[in-house]
């Protein structure tokens, strides 16, 4: 039997987490119908006022620090860690609009409001220690392979590919990256869209999280690395296409995730 939540004082089942099995036909019917909640929403300017700052922090002390190379490039890497943060408005919108038919802040923002808000708060945490859990292990691999070594400015790309401790580091990092990836991948795809939709602890979403990504593998490892894909063509016309990217993302893993549960 499920929980049981209380509403105007009659107990309400809540049905348990139920998986099914998703095709590649899921993911595709997701990424249409998250294309069809941008062109509904318009929120890239939204997008830009956010990246656009950081960008520009980072830009500047690349330029004016090369020197800082090998922390900012972690850094950058990172930041797809926080990519399920990032885009939890746009599937608070995603629902709003699956409920009314139309997206407004206003109804969107409403979930935010209601206790599901301490569950929502407490995966936003855990996916903020990943991302410094992540530059601490990308440090300490650095420290490992390359402390010794006299890396300065852009020099770091030439010692990371024409060396082998470069290249030891590289593919190490890559293998560790990996591992943070699949945790981050899980808490995007089904923790904080769970979060939204259902009254939950956090263990309860974990757990759920877990559940889910044994039950589709291969369909979930797919669309990971279609998001890693975008973010990286997103990125390459000086960030303009994550605009778009980002948005689409997020309105999409709200329709995985609701093709995935019953």
């Amino acid at each position: 039997m499920g929980v049981s939540t209380v509403i105007s004082g009659q107990p309400v089942p809540v049905r348990p987490i139920k998986f099914r099995q998703l095709g590649v036909q899921d993911l595709r019917d997701a990424f249409a119908r998250g294309v069809e909640d941008w062109k509904s929403c318009h929120t890239e300017t939204l997008v830009l006022c956010m990246i656009y700052p950081i960008a520009g922090v980072l830009s500047a002390a690349m330029w004016a620090a090369p020197n800082l190379l090998p922390f900012l490039f972690p850094i950058l890497a990172g930041f797809a860690l926080l990519g399920p943060l990032a885009t939890l408005w746009f599937g608070a919108l995603s629902r709003a609009r699956e409920e009314q038919g139309v997206a407004t802040a206003e109804a969107a923002g409403a979930v935010f409001d209601t206790e599901r808000r301490a569950t929502i708060q407490g995966l936003a945490m855990i996916a903020v220690l990943l991302y410094l859990a992540w530059i601490v292990a990308a440090g300490a691999i650095y420290n490992t392979y390359l402390a010794g070594q006299a890396v300065h400015g852009w020099g770091f790309f030439a010692t990371v590919l024409t060396t082998i401790p470069g290249q030891a580091m590289a593919v190490v990092g890559t293998l560790v990256g990996a591992v943070f990836a699949v945790v981050a991948l899980g808490l995007g795809v089904i923790a904080f869209p769970i979060a939204l939709d259902r009254d939950i602890s956090v263990g309860g979403a974990l757990a759920a999280s877990f559940r889910g990504m044994l039950h589709n593998p291969v369909v979930l490892f797919g669309w990971g690395g279609l998001v890693a894909l975008l973010l990286v063509l997103g990125a390459l016309p000086m960030l303009l296409g994550l605009a778009v990217v980002l948005p689409v993302l997020g309105h999409s893993t709200w329709h995985l995730y609701r093709a995935m549960t019953d």
